[in-house]
């Protein structure tokens, strides 16, 4: 965080200097510009008005008479002018200033004397102010670019850390809120506006956050306390009601059956609440499934279902470990439960897991949503809505086709 201000801080410093500097150099080259036009029009105009003046004399005297200033002087043509000058002529018709060979400049205009064109020129080169005192103004220009730097630098460390203070405080007091379960207490004297602003929202959504985090703390507590407990009751009653002989052997299936899906779900939600259901690794897909199956009570006592898995040995996604698992039995439950055949097939495609097997009833369009359950059907409706979960929660795309006399879902995996 501290990086992060230095930089924020460093940035606005630099915009501000740059652009105060910026805008004193414009200023400044503005000013002599400026400068230089006036002083070349002050040239301009007075050639023009000596030709005002010789032209007036000529129309009364009918003679061409030298100008009045000692610096300029009259030719009757082009040829008599500098070469320099009479090639700058010929590139542009319409200049008025030239450069003159020693450096210096010549002002001219041309007039009408008895219809004949002659040219007033002015060297103005004694007459140039700016140029003799643009070198003693350097000093004092500088002074004021060091005076706007200055000012500007003083500016920009103040407005640097009027923003970057307040910010600096909410992030301590955000760290030290981060490491305890405590609210956010903002630091007092924030200022009124979008920091204030941000502060405020920023304390609204962590506190949210907190009571989502104490209320997931708080659910997972209690439904494994509230069911894990009474699951192993249950069990244990089952078993001594078996033994006693008060139930059928129906009755005792069905319960144990019951038992055992209340405890599968549980460990389910248990799994997807806990925080740890987010971390993911890379696992070989064929050996999950083997595990699955291994270790699978009701498909070992199956002596005909027929069970076919075509899946590369060195295909591998990244999951949770006990997610993937969770979701693969309850797919083997789905179709040891709902097929028409004892018959599954497990198939891997272009990164998508098939899982097919025989049906005789028409099954509901929404399959995987809570409590929906085929007409057949003993379980709760919970089975394909827990794998949709693992499948929203791992970003994999789930497609059910359920036309009978066959039952495919299929799951795509995301890209390795």
């Amino acid at each position: 965080m501290n990086g992060t201000n230095s930089s924020i801080k460093k940035t606005l410093q630099i915009a501000v200097v740059s652009f105060a500097l910026a805008l004193a150099v414009c200023l400044v080259s503005l000013l002599i510009a400026y400068a230089y036009v006036v002083e070349d029009n002050v040239f301009n105009r007075l050639v023009s008005s000596e030709a005002n003046y010789l032209e007036r004399v000529y129309a009364e005297q009918s003679q061409v008479v030298q100008p009045r200033f000692p610096f300029m002087t009259i030719y009757s043509n082009w040829q008599e002018l500098p070469k320099q000058v009479q090639e700058l002529r010929q590139l542009s018709s319409e200049r008025v200033e030239f450069p003159t060979a020693n450096g210096g400049t010549l002002h001219l205009q041309t007039l009408q004397l008895g219809g004949d064109e002659w040219i007033l020129t002015a060297d103005v080169t004694g007459l140039e102010v700016s140029r003799d005192y643009l070198p003693r103004l350097v000093p004092w220009i500088g002074l004021i670019f060091a005076i706007v730097m200055g000012a500007a630098w003083l500016l920009s460390f103040y407005l640097g850390r009027s923003i970057t203070q307040p910010l600096t405080r909410l992030a301590t007091r955000f760290k030290q809120s981060s490491d305890s379960s405590r609210s956010i207490e903002l630091p007092s004297q924030l200022p009124q506006n979008e920091i204030g602003y941000l502060a405020d929202v920023v304390k609204n959504s962590v506190d949210k956050l907190q009571i989502a985090l104490q209320r997931e703390a708080d659910f997972t507590r209690d439904i494994s306390h509230e069911l894990r407990t009474p699951t192993t009751v249950l069990k244990f009653l089952v078993e001594r009601l078996d033994d006693a002989k008060g139930l059928s052997k129906q009755q005792s299936k069905q319960l144990k059956e019951m038992v055992a899906r209340i405890e599968e779900t549980t460990t389910v939600l248990l799994a997807l609440a806990r925080e740890e259901s987010v971390h993911t690794e890379s696992l070989g897909l064929l050996a999950e499934l083997e595990s699955c199956v291994v270790n699978h009570r009701k498909l070992a006592d199956l002596e005909e279902f027929e069970l076919h898995i075509d899946v590369p040995s060195n295909y591998r996604i990244n999951a949770n470990q006990n997610l993937l698992q969770l979701m693969l039995t309850n797919l083997i439950n789905n179709a040891l439960e709902h097929a028409s055949k004892p018959s599954l097939q497990i198939k891997l495609q272009s990164n998508a897991l098939h899982f097919t097997n025989p049906i005789a009833e028409t099954t509901p369009a929404d399959l995987t949503t809570a409590s929906v359950r085929g007409p057949a059907s003993q379980g709760l409706g919970q089975g394909l809505h827990l794998v949709k979960r693992i499948c929203q929660l791992n970003q994999w795309q789930l497609e059910i086709n359920s036309m009978p006399p066959q039952f495919q879902l299929e799951i795509r995996f995301k890209s390795n």
